[in-house]
């Protein structure tokens, strides 16, 4: 059976749950799924029996439907269900094939319609499908754009290209190779006015979702349009483009700078980075690619008459040549006014037109109780901890639509127990933290780290298929990011996913240049749980006071590594690193800190916290 025929079994589905699993197990044929996992996405409001018995029904309804339907089936056993599809790995990237030159027909394009309404018809249904379906959806429309675009720009008939054309900015109205082809199409048929029609609707379209003006090259093709409507000379509009400009953003960091300073310059170079990268006319590097960007810009934050000023330096590296450089005062105050003069002046330095349009943002002043709270929580410290979580709710309070918040809140509430010793998780705290990462997920299921911040709460709460789905989201959207691969392989590891877990390690450690120093300490929790006890002792050497659990990982390490008196000792000094630190309710000594230490982390396995307990209980006994 074809993709574009299996759209149509899939609607003929008569319950919403059966269209959505069918489509999940399409969507990931050949890949066996636990069935507990399947429930909690489905049926994750249902009593345990009843959801066992729905999602029977549903599977049997599913192998109905397919009786007729030769080389697939769905196969069920050992607690899994898959979809078996020989041959087909990549159900939605087939079905976009489908609208290529070779394959394009009216037929196939409302297929993909059809597949376009089922998703929308299927959100509701649990918070953590609907953010599947929004990613799903994502990376649908991107190849449904690069096979349309070959459609109409190949030397198909021009019917079939016209038609492309429009059935591409049908499901995305900000494709601009298709407003310029249908524009070309319309002028060269003395059509001049549905050829501006064209340009007037992607303008407005582009001001009001994405603040942005069409490209040069549109731009470029409306005024030839202005000056000849009737197409009388044989003018070539087309003119030299640009490759994308490269820009990197870098902080300079002072080593003799306070924490926290160096955590607002992170914080502040990072929301740069970000703003800039709204802008289609050039492309953001990393900071450490400094010397290969077209544009430079440094920034530094200097105490000037008793306040913090940043400066920022504009530079060309490959002429070694300063353009401007500037100060802004008190960059934590009303940053939001202040930095737009920055991206006019980069916008001035490469050339490009910023439209003049506001930004999507919340209030100034709620603005920079994000930003310092970004900064509070950077440092990691437990003498602010309590001032960011204060910021944080005020800013989700006063702007609720503002998922990073929700999404920080939510992280800094899982962590809050190991940054301070001695402190448990509560109920009410895990609720707290995963009812703002749902928010976050809700608002903006594209965000990364919202579905990093998602899987642990999840995790803390015990839910370990949520757990996993959300993590291997994060990974789907982001796969490359260094912090999404070490925050992912210690989950997989507190799950016992083992052989996934260390191949996220691996996979970190490739990245090394790209690490953050305390990336080392998920490194060293993922290697120990995985069983290499060497690359645990290592990590924990070289992360020495990164964090509160360095101790207890360490200790366990060289103690599995038969140096006995050498855990001992590590024993000895990881109390002596928490005494102040600690903030339990009974007194502080071994026996203490090693019940906290075994508690803090969200094991699967409880023979792992069994074992870990074993480890640290027979080092306290080799110290006395």
């Amino acid at each position: 059976m074809r993709p574009v025929e299996l759209v149509e079994v899939i609607s003929s589905q008569r319950l919403k749950k059966a269209r959505a699993l069918f489509l999940y197990l399409a969507c990931t044929s050949n890949q066996p799924h636990r069935t507990d996992k399947i429930i909690d996405l489905l049926w994750r409001d249902s009593a345990e029996k009843q959801a066992n018995a729905s999602f029977r029904q549903t599977v049997r309804q599913i192998r109905l439907t397919l009786e007729n339907a030769p080389g697939i089936a769905i196969e069920t056993g050992a607690g899994q269900v898959t979809l078996a599809w020989p041959g087909i790995s990549d159900f939605l990237g087939d079905l976009a094939h489908a609208l290529s030159p070779k394959e394009w027909c009216t037929e196939n394009g409302n297929i993909v319609r059809l597949c376009l309404a089922q998703m929308d018809t299927l959100l509701g249904l649990s918070g953590s499908l609907d953010s599947w379906l929004v990613i799903q959806r994502s990376r649908f429309l991107t190849d449904l754009r690069e096979a349309l675009d070959k459609t109409f720009s190949s030397r198909s008939a021009r019917n079939v290209a016209v038609e492309a054309a429009e059935f591409a900015l049908e499901i995305e109205p900000s494709n601009e190779q298709a407003v310029r082809f249908l524009m070309q199409h319309y002028w060269e048929n003395q059509a001049p006015t549905r050829a501006l029609e064209c340009y007037n609707a992607l303008y407005r379209y582009l001001g009001e979702e994405y603040d942005h003006e069409p490209d040069s090259e549109t731009q470029a093709l409306v005024a030839a349009i202005k000056l000849d409507p009737e197409k009388k000379a044989d003018l070539t509009w087309q003119q030299d483009i640009r490759p994308k400009l490269t820009v990197s953003v870098a902080p300079a960091i002072d080593p003799g700078a306070s924490d926290q300073d160096n955590s607002l310059l992170k914080v502040l170079a990072a929301d740069l980075r970000r703003r800039l990268s709204r802008f289609r006319e050039w492309q953001i590097l990393d900071d450490r690619n400094t010397a290969s960007a077209y544009l430079a810009l440094d920034l530094q934050l200097l105490p000037v008459a008793g306040t913090q000023t940043l400066h920022v330096e504009v530079s060309r590296p490959d002429r070694g040549e300063l353009v401007w450089s500037d100060v802004i005062a008190a960059p934590q105050v009303g940053w939001d006014d202040k930095v737009h003069p920055v991206l006019m002046n980069i916008a001035r330095a490469l050339s490009v037109e910023v439209a003049g349009r506001s930004d999507v943002s919340p209030a100034a002043d709620t603005y920079d109780y994000w930003l310092r709270s970004q900064a509070l929580l950077d440092a990691w410290s437990p003498d602010t901890e309590a001032e960011a979580l204060q910021m944080l709710s005020k800013v989700t309070a006063e702007a609720p639509k503002f998922a990073p918040a929700h999404a920080e809140l939510a992280g800094a509430l899982n962590v809050r127990h190991i940054l301070l010793p001695g402190t448990y998780q509560t109920e009410d705290v895990k609720q707290m933290a995963l009812h703002h990462a749902i928010e976050a997920v809700t608002i903006d299921p594209l965000d990364t780290r919202a579905h990093r911040v998602l899987a642990w709460c999840y995790c803390h709460r015990g839910e370990f298929e949520l757990t996993e789905f959300h993590f291997e989201q994060a990974l789907n959207l982001n796969q490359d990011n260094t912090l999404t691969m070490a925050s992912t392989a210690l989950g997989f590891a507190f799950t016992h996913r083992l052989d996934r877990a260390a191949e996220l390690a691996r996979r970190t450690r490739d990245q090394r240049e790209g690490m953050e120093p305390f990336y080392k300490i998920y490194l060293a929790a993922t290697d120990y749980l995985c069983g290499d006890f060497a690359l645990t002792e290592r990590n924990c050497s070289e992360g020495r006071g990164l964090m509160t659990t360095v101790g207890g990982w360490h200790t366990a390490s060289l103690w599995q590594l038969g140096e006995h008196d050498a855990a001992a000792e590590r024993l000895e000094a990881y109390q002596q690193e928490i005494a102040p630190m600690w903030k339990g309710d009974e007194s502080f000594g071994k026996q203490s800190l090693i019940d906290w230490f075994v508690s803090v982390f969200p094991f699967r396995d409880e023979a792992v916290r069994d074992d870990l307990r074993g480890v640290l209980q027979a080092v306290a006994t080799h110290a006395a």
